[in-house]
């Protein structure tokens, strides 16, 4: 149960108490960027996207990305979520179309492995992924001389 404190209205002594607020989730702004970001995925409880945020969370250096360290860490978050709804899918026997012949007699599965690696071309296959590897590429390693 949250503690009680007195609030003064006014600058006069007041004596209603008001409960202490609830601590916000740790992974609020970090939240707050992937639903903004990701909107495909606005379904998906606030709990379990925190707990993808808090997976990711160590793959993402702030260190690197700085000010677009939350930006980077929820498209690598939605990357990864979308990543593992292909595997699902894949597991489902449910498989994109990659091409159909003009007359309609022939059609092409894109069948391929969806993991959750971290190499260029894995990245290259969502549009969060992309988004990502845009800004890792236009982050400087080290102080510019």
């Amino acid at each position: 149960m949250s503690a009680k404190y007195i609030v003064p209205f006014a600058g006069l002594p007041d004596t209603t108490p008001i409960e202490t607020p609830e601590p916000l989730p740790e992974c609020l702004q970090a939240l707050r960027y992937f639903r903004i970001l990701a909107t495909e995925f606005h379904e998906r409880p606030d709990d379990e996207v925190c707990i993808w945020l808090e997976m990711t969370t160590p793959i993402v250096a702030p260190q690197f990305f700085r000010a677009m360290y939350l930006q980077a860490l929820a498209l690598l978050t939605a990357h990864r979520m979308k990543m593992a709804e292909m595997a699902q899918d894949e597991a489902d026997g449910i498989h994109p179309v990659s091409s159909i012949k003009e007359d309609g007699g022939s059609m092409t599965f894109a069948i391929n492995q969806p993991s959750l690696s971290m190499d260029n071309a894995t990245l290259m296959l969502t549009v969060y992924g992309k988004a990502y590897l845009e800004i890792r590429s236009k982050m400087v390693a080290g102080p510019i001389m």
